[in-house]
């Protein structure tokens, strides 16, 4: 299963994708909004990567690596799970900073949204945003996701959005 825009090319993950992620999931700025840097040694997360990227895609749960076209660069992952903090299946996403400001997070997002209610048989997505995170709540807010509450995950506060299928 691949998805590819004007730019990107969604796609299952691969061991090459490994060493960006990596440095992604360990950068405190790139982790700042999303739970922090992980606190897995560089091989006990390979093992979890290396084990998830031999599963295949189950139904509410899709994650796909982002890459960007003109360079074949992994920049970053897009996709939705099934979340039990938020009550629902969520649309999550995260980048490796130096693909920030481009608008690849929208368009994998718009691109991951749209391959959602297409292929599923759901009517509403959620996702979470620390509201500090002023480039997520604008790619929620873009993609026509509406405030709803506020709620703690693992102990941090988060605005929770829906986003149901039109």
């Amino acid at each position: 299963m691949q998805i590819e825009t004007e730019r990107l090319i969604l796609r299952k993950h691969s061991t090459e994708d490994y060493e960006r992620f990596w440095n992604m999931i360990t950068d405190p700025i790139s982790k700042r909004f999303t739970g922090g840097v992980t606190t897995l040694t560089y091989a006990q997360r390979l093992k979890i990567f290396c084990e998830d990227i031999n599963i295949n895609f189950p139904g509410n749960n899709v994650e796909f690596a982002v890459v960007e076209k003109s360079s074949m660069l992994y920049i970053g992952y897009c996709g939705f799970r099934e979340c039990e903090y938020l009550d629902g299946i969520e649309l999550f996403y995260g980048y490796c900073r130096d693909s920030w400001g481009n608008g690849f997070g929208y368009e994998a997002a718009a691109s991951t949204v749209a391959y959602y209610f297409n292929n599923t048989e759901h009517n509403s997505l959620v996702a979470a945003c620390n509201m500090e995170n002023l480039a997520s709540v604008n790619i929620l807010k873009r993609l026509g996701f509406k405030f709803v509450k506020q709620v703690i995950i693992n102990g941090m506060t988060v605005d929770k959005y829906e986003l149901y299928k039109s």
